[in-house]
């Protein structure tokens, strides 16, 4: 029996203390060709142009008021990028691209149902992934490479501030059930419920936490998706714009909710019986030790009283120490 399983044996949380696996629900966008990633470079809020082989980024792609239409994270690798969105966002990411590709060089295709992601999570993923690979996995944020586990080909992403920090593993999909047995064999599966409870306690937004009119700097991810100096993009005056005024009037924020349970969502959020908010997602959270809430607030109701939640009192919960940065720079 592996550290990992004797960990879970004895009762925590495995994704939190040790290494464990889950399938990843997700969506994939292949970008190809000679001017791919100046193309994309174009509409989105990221300096693609500037990542190395091998680099990632995330990214917001708006439309041309600068309204957010998906958070993703983008890849660069040898020929091209790889998109990585919500589940579904895929193609409608790449239709709304097809609608400004005119001349060119550049290939977008839904890879989606061609490929599978994995996830791997905890303290221990590093050690785990590299006893899988036979090799050192990378250590910078989103840093990607291609390697072989059980002699099948696969990328592995280092990956935090997301949810659950460790690796994602994308392979082909004709390679899913062995890459299943070979992680189900290594490691123990981490429950559904504690990976969102991490996502929401990273503070990262699912596609059901950007409803539509979101702005970016609205979710708080400025430093990790947002560059302030790259030419110009789709949707850029109005980022600007947002950036020149140094504040937005509502924020996405997780709050802890004084209930037994995690309210049913979508949760409005008042404050003296005044809608000031909606939560979006909730689950409970071993960093409160009850149920929280994700989803966009009004920035002057977060100081100015009580708010509520279905009736339960609800505040700010504690952020992570080096967790994502929320409206700043």
């Amino acid at each position: 029996m592996s550290e990992s399983h004797e960990i879970t044996a004895a009762g925590a949380a495995p994704a939190q203390t040790a290494a464990a696996w889950a399938p990843r629900p997700f969506g994939l966008l292949v970008a190809s060709g000679g001017d791919a990633v100046r193309f994309v470079d174009n509409f989105t809020t990221a300096a693609v142009s500037a990542l190395a082989c091998g680099g990632g980024s995330e990214a917001f792609f708006t439309d041309a008021r600068g309204q957010v239409l998906a958070l993703a994270t983008i890849l660069r690798t040898e020929t091209g990028l790889l998109v990585v969105t919500p589940p579904g966002l895929a193609v409608t990411l790449r239709d709304h691209l097809e609608h400004y590709h005119i001349r060119e060089a550049v290939e977008l295709r839904d890879a989606s149902a061609d490929t599978t992601a994995f996830l791997v999570a905890g303290p221990q993923a590093a050690a785990a992934v590299a006893r899988l690979s036979g090799s050192e996995p990378p250590g910078d944020t989103l840093a990607h490479r291609a390697v072989e586990l059980g002699g099948v080909a696969a990328r592995i992403v280092r990956v935090a501030g997301q949810g659950a920090a460790g690796y994602w593993i994308l392979t082909d999909a004709t390679a899913t059930a062995a890459v299943t047995r070979l992680l189900a064999d290594a490691l123990p599966r981490a429950d559904d419920a504690e990976l969102e409870s991490l996502r929401l306690e990273d503070r990262y937004p699912a596609a059901a936490d950007i409803p539509s009119k979101t702005l970016p700097q609205e979710l708080g991810r400025d430093a990790r998706a947002i560059s302030f100096t790259k030419g110009c993009y789709l949707g850029q005056e109005t980022v600007a714009r947002l950036d020149a005024l140094g504040h937005v009037n509502r924020r996405l924020v997780l709050l802890a909710i004084d209930a037994p349970e995690p309210p049913a969502v979508p949760a409005t959020v008042t404050l003296d019986g005044a809608e000031v908010g909606l939560l979006t997602s909730a689950a409970r959270s071993p960093l409160t030790g009850g149920p929280v809430g994700l989803g966009l607030v009004q920035v002057k109701a977060l100081a100015a009283g009580e708010l509520r939640v279905a009736n339960a009192v609800a505040r700010g919960a504690p952020a992570l120490k080096g967790g994502p940065d929320e409206g700043g720079r």
